[in-house]
């Protein structure tokens, strides 16, 4: 007699598309870049994804970009270092440890006290973004960076789309963290760009002293650095900051908190 076995019933679970794929690809170690590829072929694919950067927080100040898709070069000259002082939805994620999610619709005139509204629009408007995404990269119960991306359709508001962000947010935590990643390591190798939103401590120096009244000349004594030094330094904030005189660049900085405290985890 033969007895027949029945079959288990299974369950669908949330729909995580290609989520156990992009781990495996993950355990192997990727380059950033690859990983972000991946990340956007697979369990974001979806919901429309079409760029996005991975950042790490470093020394408790900074969020450095290892790794990006899908951007322009200017893009990722301009937020390849974004300090914690700045009011984006990146920074609010990682201080605050909690998903971010805006509508590409005056994003910039909200964000950077429109600093980079033209800018972003310009490019949003090309790629057909309508979401822009943060969410923390935890590992260990702490934050340690934050996967940003942005999507042609607005991210489901629901238990899914929850928890496709809180699992990638902890593969990648698991990958970053990992010895034979090089992820940690190469986030001690990005230098800031011409257009970058971070400053070096004298750009910040040079700025400040511009607000207390000095001239070139006088930064350069205080300072112990050369005339041409200062005009450098100069020249970068203003480009950075989108303006045309040393002194806007210095109440522009005010304004984006730039020239204040740095804020530390701990």
């Amino acid at each position: 007699m033969t007895t027949r076995v029945e079959s288990p019933v299974v369950v669908p679970g949330p729909r995580l598309g290609g989520l156990p794929q992009f781990i495996r690809y993950a355990s192997t170690y990727p380059d950033p870049n690859d990983l972000m590829s991946a990340l956007r072929a697979g369990p974001l694919a979806a919901h429309g994804t079409l760029a996005g950067f991975l950042w790490l927080l470093v020394d408790g100040t900074h969020l450095v970009s290892i790794g990006s898709v899908g951007w322009s070069r200017d893009m990722i000259d301009r937020y390849s270092i974004i300090p914690l002082e700045l009011d984006l939805p990146a920074v609010t994620c990682v201080l605050e440890d909690r998903v971010t999610i805006d509508a590409a619709d005056g994003f910039g005139e909200t964000y950077l006290s429109a600093l980079d509204d033209s800018f972003l629009a310009d490019r949003f408007e090309n790629l057909g973004v309508s979401s822009i995404v943060n969410t923390p990269i935890r590992h260990g119960g702490a934050v340690i960076g934050a996967l940003g991306f942005v999507s042609s359709e607005p991210w489901p508001d629901n238990e899914e789309g929850a928890a496709l962000l809180s699992s990638v947010g902890a593969i990648l935590g698991l990958w970053a963290t990992h010895p034979a990643s090089a992820a940690m390591n190469l986030s001690g190798q990005v230098t800031q760009r011409e257009w970058s939103l971070a400053f070096t401590d004298r750009q910040r120096e040079v700025l400040a002293l511009v607000g207390e009244g000095l001239s070139n000349t006088d930064i350069a004594r205080r300072l112990l650095v050369s005339n041409s030094s200062v005009k450098q330094d100069l020249q970068h904030t203003m480009r950075a900051l989108r303006t045309h005189s040393r002194q806007s660049a210095y109440e522009r900085a005010v304004t984006l908190n730039l020239l204040g405290q740095r804020r530390l985890l701990g």
